[in-house]
Protein backbone atom coordinates (compact mmCIF):
# COMPACT_ATOMS: atom_id res chain seq x y z
CA UNK A 1 0.00 0.00 0.00
CA UNK A 2 1.43 3.48 -1.00
CA UNK A 3 2.30 6.05 1.87
CA UNK A 4 0.70 9.07 2.02
CA UNK A 5 2.11 12.43 2.95
CA UNK A 6 0.07 15.79 2.30
CA UNK A 7 2.73 18.32 0.85
CA UNK A 8 2.45 21.93 1.49
CA UNK A 9 0.89 24.51 -0.26
CA UNK A 10 -1.76 22.94 -2.30
CA UNK A 11 -3.98 25.13 -4.29
CA UNK A 12 -7.51 24.96 -4.74
CA UNK A 13 -7.08 24.05 -8.11
CA UNK A 14 -6.17 20.74 -6.93
CA UNK A 15 -8.71 20.42 -4.65
CA UNK A 16 -9.61 16.81 -6.35
CA UNK A 17 -6.30 15.75 -5.60
CA UNK A 18 -5.95 15.96 -1.91
CA UNK A 19 -10.02 14.88 -1.54
CA UNK A 20 -8.60 11.70 -3.16
CA UNK A 21 -5.50 11.66 -0.76
CA UNK A 22 -7.44 12.15 2.14
CA UNK A 23 -9.62 9.48 1.30
CA UNK A 24 -6.70 7.21 0.78
CA UNK A 25 -5.19 8.19 3.69
CA UNK A 26 -8.03 7.21 5.75
CA UNK A 27 -8.07 3.92 4.38
CA UNK A 28 -5.41 3.39 6.29
CA UNK A 29 -5.79 1.80 9.45
CA UNK A 30 -6.12 4.82 11.18
CA UNK A 31 -2.13 4.21 12.20
CA UNK A 32 0.68 3.47 11.16
CA UNK A 33 3.93 2.65 12.91
CA UNK A 34 6.59 5.30 14.32
CA UNK A 35 10.21 5.72 13.90
CA UNK A 36 11.45 3.83 16.59
CA UNK A 37 12.79 6.86 19.27
CA UNK A 38 12.76 9.36 17.13
CA UNK A 39 11.46 11.36 19.89
CA UNK A 40 13.45 10.61 22.52
CA UNK A 41 15.89 13.57 22.03
CA UNK A 42 16.38 16.85 20.65
CA UNK A 43 16.34 17.32 16.47
CA UNK A 44 19.54 16.73 14.76
CA UNK A 45 22.37 18.88 14.08
CA UNK A 46 23.70 17.88 10.35
CA UNK A 47 26.61 16.34 11.97
CA UNK A 48 24.86 13.95 14.05
CA UNK A 49 22.68 13.15 10.81
CA UNK A 50 25.44 12.30 8.94
CA UNK A 51 27.02 10.16 11.50
CA UNK A 52 23.68 8.14 10.54
CA UNK A 53 23.71 8.42 6.79
CA UNK A 54 25.02 10.92 4.70
CA UNK A 55 24.06 10.64 0.94
CA UNK A 56 27.76 12.73 -0.35
CA UNK A 57 28.98 9.34 -0.22
CA UNK A 58 26.03 6.88 -0.55
CA UNK A 59 25.84 4.27 -3.43
CA UNK A 60 24.15 5.17 -6.63
CA UNK A 61 23.48 3.18 -9.64
CA UNK A 62 26.33 3.11 -12.04
CA UNK A 63 26.42 5.72 -14.83
CA UNK A 64 23.83 7.60 -12.92
CA UNK A 65 23.11 11.38 -13.86
CA UNK A 66 22.95 13.29 -10.25
CA UNK A 67 20.45 15.93 -10.74
CA UNK A 68 22.37 18.27 -8.00
CA UNK A 69 25.46 18.85 -5.66
CA UNK A 70 25.54 15.73 -3.37
CA UNK A 71 23.87 16.69 0.02
CA UNK A 72 23.90 15.54 3.58
CA UNK A 73 20.65 15.47 3.44
CA UNK A 74 19.18 13.82 0.01
CA UNK A 75 20.42 12.73 -3.28
CA UNK A 76 17.84 12.49 -6.31
CA UNK A 77 19.22 11.23 -9.74
CA UNK A 78 18.17 10.08 -13.26
CA UNK A 79 19.76 6.59 -14.53
CA UNK A 80 18.91 4.17 -17.35
CA UNK A 81 17.19 1.20 -15.05
CA UNK A 82 13.39 -0.29 -14.55
CA UNK A 83 12.02 1.05 -11.85
CA UNK A 84 11.64 -2.66 -10.01
CA UNK A 85 16.15 -3.11 -10.80
CA UNK A 86 16.66 0.99 -9.27
CA UNK A 87 14.09 -0.07 -6.00
CA UNK A 88 15.74 -3.23 -5.13
CA UNK A 89 19.49 -1.55 -5.62
CA UNK A 90 18.70 1.11 -2.74
CA UNK A 91 16.35 -1.38 -0.76
CA UNK A 92 19.85 -3.35 -0.76
CA UNK A 93 22.26 -0.53 0.12
CA UNK A 94 19.78 0.74 2.78
CA UNK A 95 19.31 -2.88 4.67
CA UNK A 96 23.01 -3.35 4.20
CA UNK A 97 23.57 -0.21 6.20
CA UNK A 98 21.07 -1.36 8.88
CA UNK A 99 18.15 0.45 7.52
CA UNK A 100 14.64 -1.15 8.68
CA UNK A 101 12.13 -0.72 6.05
CA UNK A 102 8.98 -0.28 7.35
CA UNK A 103 5.08 -1.23 6.67
CA UNK A 104 3.21 -0.24 2.98
CA UNK A 105 5.94 0.09 0.77
CA UNK A 106 4.64 0.47 -2.68
CA UNK A 107 5.96 -0.59 -6.13
CA UNK A 108 4.71 -1.09 -9.59
CA UNK A 109 5.74 -0.75 -13.03
CA UNK A 110 5.61 2.94 -13.14
CA UNK A 111 6.67 3.83 -9.37
CA UNK A 112 8.08 2.53 -5.83
CA UNK A 113 8.16 3.99 -2.83
CA UNK A 114 9.45 2.57 0.89
CA UNK A 115 10.53 4.59 4.20
CA UNK A 116 13.48 2.87 6.00
CA UNK A 117 14.34 4.08 9.91
CA UNK A 118 17.61 3.67 11.90
CA UNK A 119 18.55 5.33 15.05
CA UNK A 120 15.25 7.49 15.42
CA UNK A 121 15.52 9.04 11.76
CA UNK A 122 12.92 8.10 8.99
CA UNK A 123 14.57 8.01 4.88
CA UNK A 124 12.19 7.96 2.20
CA UNK A 125 12.77 6.09 -1.18
CA UNK A 126 11.01 6.88 -4.41
CA UNK A 127 11.55 5.94 -7.72
CA UNK A 128 9.29 7.11 -11.03
CA UNK A 129 9.32 6.62 -14.38
CA UNK A 130 11.15 9.51 -16.09
CA UNK A 131 9.02 9.62 -19.13
CA UNK A 132 11.84 7.94 -21.56
CA UNK A 133 11.62 4.83 -21.76
CA UNK A 134 13.62 2.74 -19.66
CA UNK A 135 14.94 5.91 -17.73
CA UNK A 136 13.73 6.66 -14.01
CA UNK A 137 14.23 8.68 -11.28
CA UNK A 138 15.79 8.24 -8.09
CA UNK A 139 15.08 10.21 -4.80
CA UNK A 140 16.04 9.52 -1.45
CA UNK A 141 15.27 11.92 1.69
CA UNK A 142 16.10 12.08 5.16
CA UNK A 143 13.16 13.54 7.21
CA UNK A 144 15.33 13.81 10.43
CA UNK A 145 14.77 12.25 13.80
CA UNK A 146 11.34 14.06 14.62
CA UNK A 147 8.43 11.99 15.68
CA UNK A 148 5.48 14.07 14.39
CA UNK A 149 3.21 11.77 16.12
CA UNK A 150 4.56 13.21 19.16
CA UNK A 151 4.58 17.15 18.14
CA UNK A 152 2.20 19.18 20.53
CA UNK A 153 -1.58 20.30 19.43
CA UNK A 154 -4.39 21.29 20.98
CA UNK A 155 -5.81 19.74 22.83
CA UNK A 156 -9.47 19.25 21.22
CA UNK A 157 -7.52 17.91 18.46
CA UNK A 158 -8.22 14.21 17.31
CA UNK A 159 -5.68 12.21 15.20
CA UNK A 160 -6.54 11.44 12.06
CA UNK A 161 -4.36 9.62 10.34
CA UNK A 162 0.02 8.87 10.94
CA UNK A 163 2.83 7.54 8.69
CA UNK A 164 6.45 7.27 9.20
CA UNK A 165 6.61 10.75 8.02
CA UNK A 166 3.76 12.87 8.64
CA UNK A 167 0.55 12.84 10.88
CA UNK A 168 -2.20 14.64 11.03
CA UNK A 169 -5.28 15.97 13.44
CA UNK A 170 -8.90 17.28 13.25
CA UNK A 171 -10.20 19.86 15.35
CA UNK A 172 -13.26 21.95 15.25
CA UNK A 173 -11.64 25.39 15.72
CA UNK A 174 -11.54 27.97 12.73
CA UNK A 175 -8.05 27.55 10.65
CA UNK A 176 -7.21 31.01 11.87
CA UNK A 177 -6.95 30.40 15.31
CA UNK A 178 -5.91 26.31 14.99
CA UNK A 179 -2.56 28.36 13.01
CA UNK A 180 -2.25 30.33 16.32
CA UNK A 181 -1.96 27.93 18.45
CA UNK A 182 -0.03 25.61 16.59
CA UNK A 183 2.50 28.23 16.11
CA UNK A 184 2.66 28.61 20.08
CA UNK A 185 2.91 25.48 21.46
CA UNK A 186 5.87 24.31 18.51
CA UNK A 187 7.82 27.97 19.65
CA UNK A 188 7.38 27.21 23.15
CA UNK A 189 8.87 23.56 22.47
CA UNK A 190 12.21 25.85 20.63
CA UNK A 191 10.88 25.43 17.19
CA UNK A 192 11.73 28.88 15.21
CA UNK A 193 9.73 30.49 12.34
CA UNK A 194 11.37 29.64 9.21
CA UNK A 195 8.98 31.13 6.49
CA UNK A 196 5.63 29.91 4.94
CA UNK A 197 4.94 28.07 2.11
CA UNK A 198 0.98 28.94 1.15
CA UNK A 199 -0.58 27.84 3.90
CA UNK A 200 1.84 26.16 5.88
CA UNK A 201 4.20 27.35 8.54
CA UNK A 202 7.78 26.60 8.65
CA UNK A 203 9.65 25.96 11.58
CA UNK A 204 13.17 25.03 12.08
CA UNK A 205 15.12 23.32 15.06
CA UNK A 206 18.95 22.17 14.35
CA UNK A 207 18.75 21.19 11.41
CA UNK A 208 15.40 19.67 11.17
CA UNK A 209 12.83 21.46 8.92
CA UNK A 210 8.82 21.23 10.65
CA UNK A 211 6.32 21.88 7.63
CA UNK A 212 3.08 23.05 10.07
CA UNK A 213 -0.34 23.08 8.28
CA UNK A 214 -3.73 24.38 9.20
CA UNK A 215 -6.42 23.99 6.42
CA UNK A 216 -10.16 23.19 5.88
CA UNK A 217 -10.36 19.17 6.08
CA UNK A 218 -12.28 17.73 3.31
CA UNK A 219 -14.84 15.56 4.03
CA UNK A 220 -14.57 16.51 7.59
CA UNK A 221 -17.32 18.30 7.79
CA UNK A 222 -15.98 21.60 7.74
CA UNK A 223 -13.51 20.82 10.52
CA UNK A 224 -9.69 22.51 10.17
CA UNK A 225 -6.93 19.57 9.42
CA UNK A 226 -3.42 20.06 10.87
CA UNK A 227 -0.57 17.90 9.17
CA UNK A 228 2.68 17.99 10.37
CA UNK A 229 5.88 16.77 7.87
CA UNK A 230 9.93 17.13 8.21
CA UNK A 231 12.80 17.19 6.65
CA UNK A 232 16.29 17.51 7.24
CA UNK A 233 18.45 20.93 6.19
CA UNK A 234 22.21 19.74 5.14
CA UNK A 235 23.18 22.92 6.46
CA UNK A 236 21.73 24.41 9.62
CA UNK A 237 21.63 28.23 7.91
CA UNK A 238 19.52 30.74 10.66
CA UNK A 239 17.28 33.38 9.92
CA UNK A 240 15.25 36.18 11.74
CA UNK A 241 12.25 35.71 13.07
CA UNK A 242 10.16 38.30 10.91
CA UNK A 243 10.73 37.58 7.45
CA UNK A 244 9.44 38.19 4.37
CA UNK A 245 9.32 34.83 1.68
CA UNK A 246 11.96 33.43 3.21
CA UNK A 247 12.97 30.20 0.94
CA UNK A 248 15.23 27.53 1.54
CA UNK A 249 16.99 25.54 -1.04
CA UNK A 250 18.89 22.39 0.04
CA UNK A 251 20.38 21.60 -3.42
CA UNK A 252 22.22 25.18 -3.20
CA UNK A 253 22.36 25.63 0.64
CA UNK A 254 20.73 28.84 0.69
CA UNK A 255 18.48 30.89 1.79
CA UNK A 256 17.13 33.87 0.98
CA UNK A 257 14.43 36.45 2.55
CA UNK A 258 13.64 40.09 2.54
CA UNK A 259 12.89 41.75 5.82
CA UNK A 260 12.32 45.49 7.04
CA UNK A 261 15.26 45.59 8.87
CA UNK A 262 17.77 47.18 8.70
CA UNK A 263 20.97 46.17 6.86
CA UNK A 264 23.19 47.33 10.36
CA UNK A 265 20.45 44.76 12.30
CA UNK A 266 20.91 42.01 10.20
CA UNK A 267 24.64 41.78 10.10
CA UNK A 268 24.36 42.01 13.77
CA UNK A 269 22.06 39.16 13.86
CA UNK A 270 24.41 36.94 11.86
CA UNK A 271 27.74 37.89 13.58
CA UNK A 272 25.69 37.01 17.37
CA UNK A 273 23.58 33.86 16.07
CA UNK A 274 26.82 32.23 14.18
CA UNK A 275 28.97 33.10 16.79
CA UNK A 276 26.88 30.77 18.96
CA UNK A 277 27.49 28.17 16.79
CA UNK A 278 31.43 28.73 16.63
CA UNK A 279 31.36 30.71 13.07
CA UNK A 280 34.12 33.93 12.47
CA UNK A 281 33.23 36.73 10.74
CA UNK A 282 36.94 37.09 8.03
CA UNK A 283 36.49 40.65 8.18
CA UNK A 284 35.12 43.29 10.75
CA UNK A 285 32.55 44.84 8.56
CA UNK A 286 30.61 44.28 5.46
CA UNK A 287 32.69 44.66 1.91
CA UNK A 288 30.94 46.04 -0.89
CA UNK A 289 31.17 44.22 -4.63
CA UNK A 290 29.12 45.90 -7.07
CA UNK A 291 25.30 46.48 -5.23
CA UNK A 292 25.20 44.33 -2.69
CA UNK A 293 26.97 44.31 0.41
CA UNK A 294 28.82 40.83 1.96
CA UNK A 295 30.52 39.25 5.00
CA UNK A 296 31.82 36.06 4.65
CA UNK A 297 32.02 33.75 7.61
CA UNK A 298 34.21 30.62 8.35
CA UNK A 299 33.97 27.56 10.71
CA UNK A 300 36.33 25.41 12.56
CA UNK A 301 35.58 22.89 9.95
CA UNK A 302 36.49 25.21 7.27
CA UNK A 303 33.07 25.52 5.85
CA UNK A 304 32.18 29.23 4.67
CA UNK A 305 28.77 30.86 4.92
CA UNK A 306 28.28 34.12 2.18
CA UNK A 307 26.34 36.46 3.62
CA UNK A 308 24.70 39.02 0.79
CA UNK A 309 22.40 42.14 1.15
CA UNK A 310 20.87 44.24 -1.27
CA UNK A 311 17.65 46.92 -1.50
CA UNK A 312 14.57 45.77 -3.71
CA UNK A 313 11.35 47.39 -3.57
CA UNK A 314 12.13 49.60 -0.37
CA UNK A 315 13.13 46.32 1.55
CA UNK A 316 16.19 44.57 2.22
CA UNK A 317 17.28 41.00 0.50
CA UNK A 318 19.29 38.90 2.38
CA UNK A 319 20.70 35.70 0.54
CA UNK A 320 22.96 33.43 2.52
CA UNK A 321 24.80 30.54 0.92
CA UNK A 322 26.77 28.12 2.73
CA UNK A 323 29.19 26.40 1.03
CA UNK A 324 31.40 22.94 3.13
CA UNK A 325 34.79 22.86 3.48
CA UNK A 326 35.48 20.16 1.01
CA UNK A 327 33.55 22.39 -1.67
CA UNK A 328 35.12 25.38 -0.70
CA UNK A 329 39.11 23.62 -0.93
CA UNK A 330 37.78 22.29 -4.15
CA UNK A 331 36.91 25.84 -5.19
CA UNK A 332 40.02 27.04 -4.15
CA UNK A 333 41.95 24.61 -5.81
CA UNK A 334 40.30 25.23 -9.67
CA UNK A 335 40.94 29.20 -8.56
CA UNK A 336 44.57 28.15 -8.10
CA UNK A 337 44.77 25.84 -11.05
CA UNK A 338 43.41 28.40 -13.46
CA UNK A 339 46.33 30.81 -11.86
CA UNK A 340 48.89 28.77 -12.30
CA UNK A 341 47.60 28.23 -15.76
CA UNK A 342 47.40 31.44 -16.66
CA UNK A 343 50.71 32.29 -15.26
CA UNK A 344 52.34 29.60 -17.45
CA UNK A 345 50.42 30.60 -20.57
CA UNK A 346 52.40 34.43 -19.66
CA UNK A 347 55.47 32.85 -19.09
CA UNK A 348 55.62 30.91 -22.60
CA UNK A 349 54.43 33.48 -24.44
CA UNK A 350 57.48 35.74 -22.78
CA UNK A 351 59.90 33.25 -23.55
CA UNK A 352 58.62 32.15 -27.00
CA UNK A 353 60.76 33.64 -29.88
CA UNK A 354 58.66 35.84 -31.17
CA UNK A 355 57.59 34.75 -34.89
CA UNK A 356 57.44 37.70 -37.54
CA UNK A 357 57.16 38.20 -41.30
CA UNK A 358 60.16 37.94 -43.51
CA UNK A 359 59.79 40.12 -46.26
CA UNK A 360 62.02 40.60 -49.14
CA UNK A 361 62.54 43.84 -49.89
CA UNK A 362 62.54 45.30 -53.05
CA UNK A 363 65.23 46.44 -55.61
CA UNK A 364 67.09 49.67 -54.93
CA UNK A 365 65.86 49.60 -51.23
CA UNK A 366 68.50 51.60 -49.06
CA UNK A 367 69.07 53.03 -45.63
CA UNK A 368 67.24 50.02 -43.62
CA UNK A 369 65.97 50.49 -40.13
CA UNK A 370 64.56 47.49 -38.05
CA UNK A 371 63.11 48.57 -35.21
CA UNK A 372 60.81 46.71 -32.66
CA UNK A 373 57.23 46.87 -34.65
CA UNK A 374 58.64 48.64 -37.60
CA UNK A 375 60.71 48.10 -40.73
CA UNK A 376 61.65 51.28 -42.37
CA UNK A 377 63.99 52.08 -45.84
CA UNK A 378 63.78 54.41 -48.47
CA UNK A 379 63.55 54.08 -52.68
CA UNK A 380 64.44 55.64 -55.59
CA UNK A 381 62.42 59.00 -56.26
CA UNK A 382 59.13 57.77 -58.22
CA UNK A 383 59.27 53.85 -57.19
CA UNK A 384 56.94 53.62 -54.04
CA UNK A 385 54.45 52.74 -55.59
CA UNK A 386 56.00 49.79 -57.57
CA UNK A 387 57.95 48.70 -54.31
CA UNK A 388 55.09 48.82 -52.27
CA UNK A 389 52.89 46.09 -54.99
CA UNK A 390 55.76 44.09 -54.52
CA UNK A 391 55.30 44.05 -50.98
CA UNK A 392 51.42 43.70 -51.41
CA UNK A 393 52.35 40.96 -53.38
CA UNK A 394 54.46 39.23 -50.86
CA UNK A 395 51.64 39.72 -47.62
CA UNK A 396 49.09 38.39 -50.25
CA UNK A 397 51.12 35.41 -50.73
CA UNK A 398 51.58 34.71 -47.06
CA UNK A 399 48.06 34.29 -46.08
CA UNK A 400 47.11 37.76 -45.19
CA UNK A 401 44.01 39.89 -45.91
CA UNK A 402 44.00 43.21 -47.04
CA UNK A 403 41.31 45.49 -44.76
CA UNK A 404 42.12 49.01 -45.87
CA UNK A 405 43.94 50.08 -49.37
CA UNK A 406 44.68 54.18 -50.50
CA UNK A 407 47.34 54.09 -52.78
CA UNK A 408 48.37 57.29 -54.79
CA UNK A 409 51.35 58.64 -56.62
CA UNK A 410 52.76 60.54 -53.86
CA UNK A 411 51.61 58.80 -50.63
CA UNK A 412 49.51 55.69 -49.84
CA UNK A 413 49.02 53.39 -46.82
CA UNK A 414 47.57 49.22 -46.80
CA UNK A 415 46.11 47.57 -43.83
CA UNK A 416 46.75 43.85 -43.48
CA UNK A 417 45.20 41.31 -41.29
CA UNK A 418 45.90 37.64 -40.49
CA UNK A 419 44.30 35.89 -37.53
CA UNK A 420 44.66 38.10 -34.47
CA UNK A 421 47.96 39.67 -36.01
CA UNK A 422 47.85 43.14 -37.88
CA UNK A 423 50.16 44.90 -40.01
CA UNK A 424 50.18 47.99 -42.17
CA UNK A 425 52.89 49.70 -44.90
CA UNK A 426 52.70 53.31 -45.39
CA UNK A 427 54.84 55.71 -47.86
CA UNK A 428 55.73 58.93 -49.06
CA UNK A 429 56.73 59.59 -52.54
CA UNK A 430 57.45 63.82 -53.82
CA UNK A 431 58.69 62.26 -57.03
CA UNK A 432 62.15 64.44 -56.35
CA UNK A 433 64.01 62.77 -53.05
CA UNK A 434 63.98 59.47 -52.13
CA UNK A 435 60.54 58.16 -51.48
CA UNK A 436 60.03 56.83 -47.45
CA UNK A 437 58.39 53.38 -46.98
CA UNK A 438 57.56 52.14 -43.74
CA UNK A 439 56.58 48.58 -42.40
CA UNK A 440 54.83 48.04 -39.33
CA UNK A 441 53.58 44.93 -37.63
CA UNK A 442 55.62 41.63 -36.44
CA UNK A 443 57.89 42.02 -39.63
CA UNK A 444 61.82 41.80 -40.37
CA UNK A 445 64.02 41.71 -43.63
CA UNK A 446 64.24 38.20 -45.32
CA UNK A 447 67.71 36.43 -44.67
CA UNK A 448 69.80 35.81 -47.70
CA UNK A 449 69.28 31.91 -46.89
CA UNK A 450 65.23 32.14 -46.13
CA UNK A 451 63.23 29.36 -48.02
CA UNK A 452 66.28 27.31 -49.59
Amino acid sequence: MPQFCISSGVSSDRFGVRVALWVGALALLATAPSVADAGDGKPATVAEAARVIDFTTFPMLPEAENLNRRRVAGLTYKVDSTVAKAFDFQKQKLTAAKWKELPNSYSSDQSASATFSRDGFAVSVSVISAGKPGNVMVSLTNHGNVDVQKLPVPKDAKSLYTTPVSAAWVTPESVEKTAAAIKKLLTAQGWQPYGTAGDSLIFKQNAVRLNARASVAPAQGGKTVIDFSTDLMSADIPAPVETLSLQYSDSTMQVLFDTAAGKNEIYDFYRKTLAAAGWKATTEKPFQIDFKDSMIFRNPAQDMLTLETYTVDEKLRVIATQMTGAEVAELDKRIQEEADRRKKAKEDAANKPEKKFAIKLPAGAKGVKQEKGSLEFTVGAGKAKAAVEDLRKQFAKAGWKEDVAALEDMAGTISFAKGDENASILYVDTGFMPAEITVSGKVEVEKPDAGK
